[in-house]
């Protein structure tokens, strides 16, 4: 009689996997999620349940429209519960393409992640549209304010029309870790004599990815005003936003590094309506040890509206701190009005790196005493250091009485050009160098092309520039 088998099946498979060397394991199971149906107080109930590490994946009902209608509770300045979710995970809101939206006379933010207190909080938004945020009170951030400690993260999600002092889309303080891809922050604003930062605001360490920044608007950083900690964007745009004074499509105080890749800063303005000056109409960088640094991208298009003699840089104006351009072009930026300086870089300190094909051309300085058509430099904060290699300044111009130094208008900066072009810019009739004007000899020069400049090249320039004729 053939010997019946009694050990059971469940040990039988644990002796094979210990025999055969392959280890034994239990199948995670995935965090439940919970489904809320298109109604507000039923969302405010499930973030509350979030919080307490009870359904912290939360599924929104898909294209739902959750109107909320006043803070979530008495006196406070969101509509929805702050995130105090600080386990791993935290909290997860998939949307699946719904919106969530404030729709009240009353003033609050839509989405808070921690606390004051603080209770740091963890948030994950994906597929969701987050629109009309406006916090009452100066802390910022329309659609959502990350604190200190807090950690958020967003992807295929969309902040409209939200409105603040600072942040009019979102605020990441410092001591915050956030990122966004796939996303949108677009149509926000901010409001105040000291607003700033009408798309973002970033202090902490913050990661953009193929993100878009779209027609924003604030006094200072129409698009993304950068303090502190460390920015890093890679793809996507920064395109058509306003500031009133400076930074029309980014403003970074260079007290944090800026990194910039593959992204197009395009059809960024700096308009008539602020308290000050009015510069950087791409990008403008602060007095600041920090590195900024922008690959294989582009700045074009923009432009800034003269308001009084000194404001400039249409596509880049930096006081300080280490500015770098690695094969990205700075090409077709305008300075309209009278006494501006730079329409492609104004510089006042610091250096300016540019290098592999970082080209500066086709930009116009048009109004009468316009300096630097291309580049404008002048040893204000301290002396600038200005290296192009195997870069081009060419076809820049500058236009009106009074105006010199199509190519390159140097006060007092030192200058390093190699294997790279100064060609074909544009001046009035002499005695304004169409070339190079400085008033500082440029005796670095090697392997570098300065020819074919209306009225001159270097002709009429107070200091030498080595190799250039006529």
């Amino acid at each position: 009689m053939r010997r019946r088998n009694t050990r059971p099946r469940g040990l039988s498979s644990l002796v094979t996997l210990a025999l055969t060397g392959v280890a034994a394991t239990t199948a995670v199971v995935p965090a439940h999620a919970v489904t809320v149906p298109c109604d507000t107080a039923a969302l405010i109930t499930a973030i509350n349940n979030a919080n307490t590490n009870v359904d912290p994946v939360i599924d929104l009902e898909p294209y739902c429209l959750y109107e909320v209608t006043a803070p979530y509770m008495p006196g406070a300045d969101d509509g929805l519960p702050p995130i105090t979710n600080n386990n791993p995970g935290g909290v997860t809101i998939n949307g699946h393409h719904a919106t969530i939206k404030r729709v009240s006379t009353d003033s609050f933010r839509l989405f808070e992640v921690g606390t004051l207190t603080p209770a740091p909080g963890r948030l994950t938004l994906n597929e969701l549209t987050v629109m009309n945020g406006q916090p009452g009170a100066n802390t910022g951030g329309g659609a959502v304010l990350v604190r200190n400690g807090s950690t958020f993260t967003g992807t295929d999600v969309a902040f409209q029309g939200g409105t603040a002092n600072i942040g009019g889309g979102a605020r990441f303080m410092a001591g915050s870790t956030a990122s966004l891809t796939d996303s949108r922050i677009s149509d926000n604003r901010t409001t105040g004599g000291a607003s700033a930062a009408g798309g973002l605001q970033s202090e902490g360490q913050t990661t953009l990815v193929n993100t878009h920044i779209t027609s924003n608007r604030a006094r200072v950083a129409g698009g993304i005003g950068h303090g502190t900690g460390t920015l890093t964007i890679n793809g996507g745009s920064i395109k058509h936003n306003t500031a009133f004074d400076n930074g029309g499509g980014i403003n970074s105080e260079a007290r944090g590094a800026l990194n910039v890749t593959g992204t197009a800063i395009t059809d960024n303005r700096v308009t008539t309506g602020g308290l000050g000056s009015g510069n950087g109409g791409g990008v403008s960088v602060g007095v600041g040890a920090a590195t900024q640094t922008f690959t294989n991208s582009t700045i074009e298009g923009n432009t800034v509206t003269v308001r009084q003699e000194g404001d400039g840089g249409a596509g880049i104006f930096s006081l300080g701190g280490a500015l770098t351009l690695d094969n990205t072009k700075v090409k077709g930026n305008k300075l309209i009005g009278e006494g501006g300086l730079g329409a492609g870089i104004s510089v006042f300190g610091g250096t300016v790196n540019l290098m592999n094909a970082s080209d500066v051309t086709g930009n116009l300085a048009a109004g009468r005493y316009s300096l630097g058509g291309g580049i404008y430099s002048r040893n204000l904060v301290n002396t600038p250091t200005v290296t192009v290699n195997r870069s081009a300044i060419d076809r820049n111009k500058v236009s009106g009485t009074g105006s010199r130094g199509a190519g390159i208008y140097n006060l007092g900066g030192t200058y390093e050009l190699t294997d790279s072009s100064v060609q074909f810019n544009v001046a009035p009739d002499a005695p304004a160098p169409g070339g190079i004007w400085t008033n500082t000899a440029i005796t670095s020069v090697t392997n570098t092309m300065i020819a074919n400049n209306t009225p001159t090249n270097c002709l009429y320039s107070p200091a030498l520039v080595t190799s250039c004729v006529g």
